[in-house]
């Protein structure tokens, strides 16, 4: 069955113009046919969905976030440490807000048990309802490093054995923890637990594979070794310089940006500010935050946005964004084209165009004109299909 897809406007996410009375034909899922209803003349057999009360855009890309994780609860590395089968039950309310804000895709990035990998296959048989999930298993990570829940990884042949594992148990991409994090104790961001020889194996695993790695990484020594050894996402980078940006835009990588978890108050200030430690850390990230990522945003890097765990809070690292600079064309890319570049699943999601997939979001005001619009999601689409009103 094909469907018609009416619109207020169509903000493909290619072309920064909208189309007003933008349509879309959807057949099968996948898009066949986007412009003006005069354009489409008389179509037989077709359904007729009517959103011309609302601003069309494609469904959003949270490049970065967990399942089971709730900043807000405190102890993220306990929660992970959690029984498999807990966490994964723990992660259907969060998955649940993460549809309602208009996410349709979302790229793990690290979870314990396989849980992510499981509820992947969940999503994809139809026993539940979610957004497309791109996992990464279990985190990489050394057993002094952020990030060290249950699995903890040291040496090459370490690494090695356990990129394969996850890539084996059917990981997209893989997840190292290579610098310091904010909601950890006692070392500082730009801590570096991994060597280079720990990082390269890592990373050609993962080429031998097809895929990458992406690396929580602020900056310093990590961050330089992540450039040198060809990992293709910094996720976090709140210290990176402009240096190790200019490299990164040499070797055409990726910043994923995760502002929430920091300043939301249902973020780590919820509960973890008892620990003076990550008080601090949190605080210096806020002053360097607004500073580092205008520089970001100036330099032209590949730029794309995650909410780090914070469930249903796209809309909130868009206003971040925007604060920092950006303006809402950008702003708006960073978790739709760009996002879809980032996660490289551009070819399926990331704009409303001919042979992508029929993912998108219904909303009541024009985000080009009022970036929170994206806080009221009223419709949402996925594969051409509503799945959320």
């Amino acid at each position: 069955m094909k469907t018609l897809i009416k619109s207020n406007a169509l903000i493909d996410g290619a072309n920064r113009e909208p189309i007003v009375n933008g349509c879309m034909l959807i057949e099968d899922g996948v898009i066949k046919a986007v412009g003006k209803e005069e354009d489409f003349g008389s179509l037989d057999e077709v359904k007729v969905e009517d959103l011309t009360d609302y601003y069309l855009m494609p469904g959003l890309i949270n490049s970065h976030t967990h399942l089971s994780v709730v900043p807000g609860l405190g102890d993220q590395l306990g929660q992970l440490r959690l029984p498999g089968e807990r966490n994964i039950l723990r992660s259907m309310p969060n998955i649940k807000k993460d549809l309602a804000s208009g996410v349709t895709t979302m790229r793990i990035m690290g979870e314990e048990h396989f849980i992510d990998v499981e509820i992947k296959k969940a999503i994809q048989e139809g026993l539940i309802e979610g957004p497309r999930l791109l996992v990464s298993g279990r985190g990489i990570v050394a057993s002094n490093g952020h990030g060290a829940a249950l699995t903890l990884s040291d040496g090459e042949e370490e690494v090695r054995k356990h990129v394969r594992e996850n890539l084996a148990k059917g990981a997209d991409q893989i997840k190292l923890f290579v610098t310091g994090g904010v909601s950890s104790s006692g070392k500082g961001l730009d801590f570096c637990g991994y060597t280079a020889k720990e990082v390269a194996a890592a990373v050609e695993e993962a080429d031998r594979m097809g895929t990458y790695c992406a690396a929580h990484a602020h900056g310093g020594k990590g961050v330089d070794l992540c450039i040198q050894e060809g990992v293709r996402t910094i996720e976090h980078g709140a210290l990176v310089t402009e240096k190790q940006v200019e490299k990164m835009i040499r070797r055409n990588m990726w910043i994923i940006g995760t502002f929430s978890i920091l300043f939301h108050p249902e973020g780590i200030e919820k509960s973890d500010f008892s620990d003076p430690s990550i008080k601090e850390k949190v605080l210096r990230a806020r002053e360097t935050e607004a500073e580092v990522f205008d520089m970001v945003l100036k330099s032209g890097v590949n730029l794309a946005l995650g909410t780090d765990s914070m469930h249903g809070q796209m809309s909130y690292e868009a206003k971040c964004l925007t604060r920092f600079g950006a303006n809402n064309w950008k702003t708006i890319q960073a978790i739709t084209k760009h996002a879809a570049e980032a996660c490289q699943v551009e070819d399926l999601v990331g704009t409303l165009e001919v042979g992508k997939l029929g993912d998108f979001i219904a909303l009541e005001e024009n985000p080009l004109e009022n970036i929170e619009a994206l806080e009221k999601v009223k419709e949402v689409y996925k594969e051409g299909r509503r799945i959320l009103k």
